[in-house]
């Protein structure tokens, strides 16, 4: 089950590394101008947990003894770090949307 989630976010983050947002429900790339490059940016920590999972599957398999406990660390710290990442991403685009429109008040006046 862990390689069929790691394989669906594997493909959403090549997808969004080439910039499609498109299929991305809700209000997520309304918070900035630069939805191609903010798809992008989004991409590389979902390819991160996409791969993170499928590493964390594997780990669980080699390990025999405590594979369940060493898995759930394993994605606890892929989480943690992904969030982060997210969060990183997601105060670099306010800057950036606030940037542009700053820039385009200016250029207006």
């Amino acid at each position: 089950m862990m390689w069929f989630v790691s394989a669906i976010l594997i493909f959403v983050s090549i997808s969004l590394l080439k910039g499609n947002y498109s299929f991305v429900h809700g209000k997520v790339f309304d918070t900035t101008d630069n939805k191609k490059g903010y798809a992008k940016e989004l991409g590389k920590p979902v390819l991160f947990v996409g791969i993170g999972i499928l590493v964390s599957g594997v780990i669980a398999i080699i390990v025999k003894n405590h594979s369940i406990p060493t898995a759930v660390f394993f994605l606890a710290i892929i989480a943690g770090i992904a969030g982060l990442w997210l969060h990183k991403i997601q105060k670099t685009s306010e800057n950036f949307s606030l940037q542009i429109y700053i820039y385009m008040q200016s250029s207006w006046s």
